[in-house]
């Protein structure tokens, strides 16, 4: 029996479904909504039953009664079962921000599509959302998922200083450490984690075929209330320790 290889199976089916149905269709924005779909269909596993993912929006109030304020649409929300929604209709929803434990930008190629405006995006959606929670204790995950991208060797440099770009309107805000991106699956072999203790908080990972999985353990483990760390052998299969080429 291999725990290594059983994660592995997750990348594995991830990808064989996306290049599934990328052999039958040529629309990128529908390709696009089904690698949503795909990663959607696969974390829900993981999750404590008490979790629900979808899709959607989240609005805040202000400080006018009968006014309030909407986000962008968010690909991937994770919300606590126990707190209202305002709007369902299949996995599309509409929240507050109490509900949300976690946000998720889906990408199928994150080397293509701008990094530093798509991390700042996230960031945004970050802040928009924990500035509307009461309660700031709860660990919140703002994750960006890229199915494709920097497969090949690619300068380490420029990627940090486009990454440190996408954080610098938001560097000294309340709650920055809190809100900001915190997991990043750059493709199947490249994780980056924040560990926001250390002094350069951004470590990135070398872990082959294991970004994806590892991506969906961290989001678990912020919500399964120390049960991924107190089985983090099983979760975590192999040190991805070993395996960081640099932090930030």
């Amino acid at each position: 029996m291999s725990l290594i290889n059983y994660h592995k199976t997750t990348t594995k089916e991830l990808l064989a479904l996306t290049n599934k149905v990328r052999n039958l269709i040529t629309h990128w924005g529908e390709e696009g909504r089904y690698k949503e779909a795909i990663l959607k269909n696969i974390i829900r596993r993981f999750l404590p039953e008490k979790y629900t993912i979808g899709t959607g929006f989240v609005i805040k109030q202000t400080n006018t009664r009968g006014e309030h304020l909407s986000s962008k649409q968010i690909d991937l929300l994770i919300y606590d079962d126990s707190s209202p929604v305002l709007f369902k209709e299949g996995d599309f929803v509409i929240l507050t921000p109490d509900a949300v434990r976690g946000i998720i930008e889906v990408k199928t190629n994150l080397q293509n599509q701008r990094l530093t405006e798509i991390l700042r995006q996230a960031n945004e959606n970050g802040e928009f959302i924990f500035s509307g929670k009461i309660d700031k204790r709860q660990p919140f995950f703002n994750g960006v998922f890229s199915y494709e991208g920097y497969e090949r060797p690619f300068n380490l440099d420029t990627f940090i200083q486009n990454y440190n770009d996408s954080n610098q309107d938001f560097l000294g805000k309340q709650n920055y450490k809190k809100f900001k991106v915190n997991h990043v699956a750059l493709n199947k072999d490249w994780f980056i984690k924040v560990w926001n203790d250390d002094e350069n908080p951004h470590s990135i990972y070398n872990i082959e075929d294991l970004a994806f999985p590892f991506f969906i353990s961290n989001l678990t483990d912020i919500l399964s209330n120390n049960s991924v760390k107190r089985n983090s052998f099983i979760w975590y299969a192999t040190d991805k320790e070993l395996n960081c080429v640099r932090q930030f």
